[in-house]
């Protein structure tokens, strides 16, 4: 008489090899992207009304940055490693701090230099050992292997990150500091209507004719609510003298809302997905990134285009 067999793992089960779904991993409707916009852009707007706006706009860029540095691998579909995620989401964080006490947007370069060197070191800690491409014969080429992409991927989304310290340069001057509900609510209009077309190409027109009209309306509620007595010496001199003030402050809001909408509009394009559901990650970076460089045409404008 034999005795029964023990029970055994069967050697086929359908779970192996596939990996555990987190959070991060979780599909959401691609439109969770535009309520990260709409959510960012309202902190803005709330920590701009509180007294030292320029200490309280910082912490809602750094939560953007940590949101970017979050989903950037699955945006860039290259591998990242975690400790290069954290140097770009402490960059993220402490670059808008610096803005903010020196109260000048320069200090910005070193911080970022900083930044730089330490993302550099944490993707090349993390890379494989170098392959001698002399020995042999390969198809591979030293500009397509995954370490240069790795960097290539991370220094773009330094790039974006810095950019966002934008708004809290924008703060600093009691002058400029008008344009930033101004930029918020445009880049909430225009993170709406980039994904109302059907291809990048529609999105991008979109997002720049909502944006202008947007920027209109904004510069107008501006207007009648009297925020726009510090700004009105400088602002397009030359539309100021034959047109008026308010015809000055008008084309103001329109450059705004069409430069933001633009760069809203490409972000969307260059890292964006028709699909109608992405992985959480994926849509809160996305969102993320959006908001970011939304204060890049603004402060560009305010600096060398007019005022």
């Amino acid at each position: 008489m034999t005795s029964p067999q023990p029970p055994t793992r069967s050697r086929t089960a359908t779970n192996r090899g596939v990996r555990r779904e987190t959070l991060a991993s979780k599909r959401v409707p691609a439109g969770v992207g535009t309520f990260t916009v709409i959510a960012l852009a309202a902190l803005t707007i709330t920590a701009w009304w509180l007294p030292a706006s320029r200490w309280t706009v910082g912490p809602v860029v750094a939560a953007a940055s940590f949101l970017l540095a979050l989903g950037w691998p699955t945006l860039a579909r290259l591998h990242m490693p975690w400790l290069a995620q954290a140097v770009l989401a402490l960059g993220g964080a402490l670059t808008p701090v610096g803005v903010a006490y020196w109260k000048n947007l320069d200090i910005a370069i070193p911080l970022t230099g900083i930044t730089l060197v330490l993302l550099v070191a944490a993707t090349i800690l993390d890379a494989p050992a170098p392959r001698d491409h002399s020995v042999g014969h390969t198809t591979e080429h030293w500009g397509s292997t995954s370490l240069t992409a790795a960097l290539a991927s991370s220094v773009t989304a330094l790039l974006i990150v810095t950019s966002g310290s934008m708004w809290v340069s924008l703060t600093v001057h009691t002058r400029w500091s008008v344009v930033v509900p101004m930029a918020a609510l445009v880049a909430i209009v225009a993170a709406a209507s980039a994904r109302s077309g059907r291809s990048a190409t529609a999105g991008v027109v979109f997002s720049v004719i909502f944006g202008l009209f947007a920027g209109l309306i904004a510069s107008s509620i501006a207007w009648l609510l009297g925020h726009t007595s510090d700004l009105l010496p400088v602002v397009f001199p030359s539309i100021a003298k034959p047109f008026g003030d308010f015809a000055a402050f008008l084309t103001l809001g329109g450059v705004t809302g069409f430069g933001v909408g633009f760069a809203v509009s490409v972000v969307d394009a260059l890292l964006g997905e028709r699909a109608s559901s992405a992985q959480l990650a994926s849509v809160l970076g996305r969102g993320a990134a959006k908001f970011l460089v939304a204060a890049l045409p603004v402060y560009a404008m305010t600096r060398i285009g007019g005022i």
